[in-house]
């Protein structure tokens, strides 16, 4: 294997943990600025707008990990016929799938606040 395809795979093993920790930032930036400076707090079916963007965020954060984890566990499949179970190459796909998994547990733990406290709690 080339090291720039070794970079590649370690990279999109990491892409999951990146859009995690992106979230994180940006669901609490975002959280921030809506209590200093009252940002988006007008009502909104029933949801202030704030909470809806946060929403949002959090929807695309979970899409982003589940269509990595997907091209991840894909491109182990189409692989596995030709590669030894040993493979590294093999190896690699299933632990992005994992930490995929595990991204978005994390997900869906930073945006439980959203979910059972307003706003500004």
């Amino acid at each position: 294997m080339s090291r720039p395809e070794g970079r590649l795979g370690l990279t999109r093993m990491a892409a999951p943990l990146a859009v995690w920790a992106l979230h994180f930032v940006v669901v609490y930036s975002l959280q921030g600025l809506a209590c200093a400076r009252g940002l988006g707090r007008t009502p909104v079916a029933g949801l202030e707008a704030m909470s809806w963007a946060l929403w949002g965020v959090t929807l695309l954060a979970l899409l982003g990990i589940a269509w990595s984890g997907r091209a991840a566990w894909r491109a182990r499949q189409a692989a596995a016929p030709t590669r030894p179970p040993g493979d590294r190459r093999q190896f690699l796909p299933l632990l992005t799938v994992l930490v995929a998994l595990v991204a978005a547990i994390g997900v869906v733990f930073t945006a439980l606040p959203i979910a059972l406290l307003p706003t500004c709690a």
